[in-house]
């Protein structure tokens, strides 16, 4: 054990840039981040791979998962895992705003933005395209390209084109932070229902991932309707839009998650993005960066 401990010890402070410049998300700025916080998510970055293992496995068992007594267990365990990376989802142009503010905020230098195999499908073994999906940042991004497990620096010109990649192949932007804190900022996910473990944990407890700072707004008279289009129904992961018998496409407003992916597919033009009201995370990722100060 003190053998194990001593080499961890080593790899932190040779080849983890411990007491280098990193910069970490602070309100509307951005500041240095202490040694122990880059340490302590050092740490998190080198065991995640087994903490995601540990979770699908728990995910797989139908007797949790299939019934309503497993369901509550899910959910208990869901809900006292506070620690552990929660996120909050965005549009792809919420994401884009939040790559320039990363990359033009005056602040301690270092690597700002990295991309590498997604972490999920590297842990199980499971893969579906795009898989190079995992966008770090700040301090985020020198830990885990220093890691050396196939993560490379990226610009952020290159970082937004990937966004809007991953939004024509229907993943769901989710911004990442670990202790209920936006000061531990550390990741755009990109995350789909198969084999992400944080997106699977909320379709069957509601807890992990929380609303972002938009919600959608319909309207029916543009709708082409179920059997003409569907385009709604097919990208929407968290059920929002339903078909109802007369082919006409109604709305669980109250499921929907702020994504924007049925936006962009919308051939009648029937659906926009607003800003929510009822925006509730802007102690951890404020709406000024996401959505700007003029937003509407």
């Amino acid at each position: 054990m003190g053998s194990d401990f001593s080499s961890i010890l080593k790899v932190l402070l040779t080849e983890s840039h411990l007491f280098s410049e990193h910069a970490v998300l602070d309100g509307t700025g951005l500041r240095k981040v202490g040694p122990i916080q880059y340490a302590v998510h050092w740490l998190y970055g080198v065991s995640e791979p087994t903490i995601l293992r540990i979770v699908d496995w728990i995910l797989r068992r139908r007797f949790l998962t299939d019934t309503r007594t497993g369901r509550k267990v899910l959910y208990l365990i869901a809900a006292v895992s506070w620690y552990f990376p929660h996120g909050i989802v965005v549009t792809t142009g919420a994401a884009c705003r939040m790559i320039d503010f990363v990359a033009q905020t005056e602040g301690p230098k270092g690597a700002r933005i990295a991309v590498g195999p997604c972490v999920c499908q590297r842990a199980m073994n499971r893969w579906q395209e795009p898989s190079k999906k995992d966008m770090v940042l700040l301090y985020g991004a020198d830990i885990y390209y220093h890691l050396n497990i196939g993560y490379e620096l990226i610009a952020a010109t290159e970082a937004k084109e990937l966004l809007k990649e991953f939004n024509r192949a229907g993943l769901v932007h989710v911004i990442d932070f670990c202790l209920q804190s936006g000061k531990w900022t550390f990741v755009i996910c990109n995350c789909e229902d198969k084999i992400c473990a944080p997106m699977r944990v909320y379709l069957y407890t509601g807890k992990i991932i929380l609303p972002g700072p938009e919600i959608v707004t319909h309207d029916p008279s543009s709708c082409l309707g179920a059997e003409k289009c569907g385009n709604c129904i097919q990208r929407c992961i968290f059920g929002v839009n339903i078909a109802a018998p007369d082919g006409t496409i109604t709305l669980d407003i109250g499921k929907c998650m702020g994504c924007g992916l049925c936006v962009g597919t919308c051939p009648g033009n029937a659906r926009m993005m607003a800003r929510r009201p009822d925006y509730s995370h802007d102690h951890q990722i404020t709406s000024e960066i996401l959505l700007g100060k003029d937003r509407d």
